[in-house]
């Protein structure tokens, strides 16, 4: 059975899609880009381990691409877990991700920005990657590394967090922030084992991820 949640109004300059969540019995959630046909469909027909294995699908048919993305993530000083987080929430794995105001690919860039840093096909899936990872280490080193800012920015632009002096609030910025982290989370903690991760802020206020 799957329980159909609210329908979320995900970015502005980021020019993100309508997203809705779907959560099943067991309390596992997958969030559904209203545009992704395809993986709205297979949620629809067979629930959230649909959905997964749908998203798991697309990722093994791009050979290589974890690869690139361990390589491309820790040349930059980001974990990979937190683009994996990204991409799965932008793009849910599909590289050929469109957004009907212009956002393109597994990270879903608009077309300057992909421009900007590098991705002359914003739809290779390794071009993408090292445009979308070159653009998240702009905006960490612009927020002095708070990683809470630097998604807020990704999703809301740059100016905006600026603009607010913190995370914006936008109500789907703010429910983007919490997508992304909690996957994030999972994700560490899925290699780590049991271990807890804690989002907690710094002396200067910035936000990191620890585990004590």
């Amino acid at each position: 059975m799957v329980l159909l949640g609210a329908v979320l109004g995900v970015g502005l300059k980021s020019a993100r899609a309508e997203i809705i969540a779907y959560t099943d019995k067991s309390g596992r959630r997958v969030y559904v880009n209203v545009e992704d046909e395809e993986l709205r469909a297979a949620t629809l027909k067979g629930g959230v381990p649909a959905a997964l294995q749908l998203m798991e699908q697309r990722r093994q048919a791009m050979p290589g691409i974890d690869t690139h993305i361990d390589f491309t993530a820790k040349r930059h000083a980001i974990d990979p877990r937190l683009v994996r987080a990204i991409i799965q929430v932008e793009s849910a794995w599909n590289p050929r991700a469109r957004s009907r105001k212009g956002a393109q690919g597994l990270m879903q860039l608009m077309p300057d920005t992909g421009a900007r840093f590098g991705a002359r096909d914003p739809f290779d899936p390794r071009q993408n990657v090292s445009a979308g990872v070159l653009y998240l280490r702009y905006l960490l080193d612009r927020f002095e590394n708070d990683v809470e800012l630097a998604l807020a920015a990704y999703n809301a632009g740059p100016t905006a967090v600026e603009g607010a002096n913190g995370v914006p609030r936008y109500r789907e910025t703010q429910q983007y922030l919490e997508k992304v982290q909690t996957l994030y989370g999972r994700l560490r903690s899925r290699v780590e084992g049991t271990e807890r991760i804690y989002r907690v802020a710094d002396d200067q206020g910035r936000t990191i991820f620890t585990n004590e």
